[in-house]
C-alpha cells in the first residue's frame, strides 16, 4: 500500500512539475497581454530571442523547456518593421528573459554608468541628424532599441529604482538590434 502511494504521489509531482514548465504558447500569451496585441494579426518573425541570443523556432522551444514559469523575468516583443532583414521578412520579434534577473542597487548603477560612460563620451553635445556614432552602443528600452541621443538623454536621468533589470553584452547581432550593437547592447526593463 505504502508503495502504490508513492508511486502515485511521484506521478503527481511528476505532472505537476511538468506543467510548470515554459511553452511557447506561455510566452505568447504573456505578450499579448503585456502588449495588448494578437500575435495571428502581427507578421511576426519565426526567430527568438532568450536571454540576448537568437534561436530559430524549435531550438527556442526546446530552450524554454529548460524554465520554470516562475523564471521567465520578461517578455516584450520589438518592432522591427522599419528593420531590414536580410533573413527573413517579418514586422515584430519577441524577446524573452529567463532565470535570475534579481539585480541589486549596485549591479544596476554599474550597468548604467557603463552605458552613460560610452554614450557622453562618444556622442557629441550638439545634436547631429543622422550622426553616425562608431562607438556606441546600442539601448534598448522595453524591448525597442532607440535612437543615441534619446538612449543619452535617458541614460543620464534614469534612477535604479526605476529600472527592474539592465543587462549588457559585448556584443550583439546587429540584423536585430541594429548597427550600433556589434560594439555593445545594453537592454534595460523599467519598471
Amino acid at each position: 500500500m505504502k508503495n502504490i502511494l508513492l508511486i502515485s504521489t511521484l506521478c503527481i509531482f511528476g505532472l505537476t512539475l511538468k506543467a510548470q514548465k515554459v511553452d511557447l504558447e506561455h510566452i505568447y500569451s504573456s505578450v499579448e497581454i503585456r502588449f495588448n496585441l494578437k500575435l495571428d494579426t502581427v507578421n511576426l518573425c519565426d526567430s527568438y530571442v532568450l536571454n540576448g541570443i537568437a534561436y530559430a523556432e524549435e531550438d527556442f522551444r526546446s530552450e524554454l523547456r529548460k524554465y520554470r514559469k516562475s523564471e521567465i523575468k520578461f517578455t516584450a516583443i520589438a518592432d522591427l518593421s522599419k528593420t531590414t532583414f536580410f533573413h527573413q521578412n517579418c514586422d515584430y520579434m519577441i524577446l524573452v528573459g529567463a532565470g535570475e534577473y534579481n539585480q541589486s542597487k549596485e549591479s544596476k548603477l554599474k550597468e548604467l554608468d557603463s552605458i552613460r560612460v560610452n554614450l557622453n563620451k562618444n556622442l557629441p553635445e550638439l545634436v547631429i541628424r543622422d550622426y553616425i556614432c562608431e562607438h556606441c552602443k546600442q539601448v534598448v528600452v522595453d524591448g525597442t532599441p532607440i535612437g543615441m541621443y534619446e538612449a543619452r538623454a535617458l541614460v543620464n536621468k534614469l534612477k535604479p529604482k526605476n529600472i527592474d533589470f539592465i543587462v549588457s553584452y559585448d556584443s550583439a547581432n546587429p540584423r536585430i538590434f541594429g548597427r550600433n550593437s556589434v560594439n555593445g547592447l545594453t537592454e534595460i526593463f523599467l519598471k
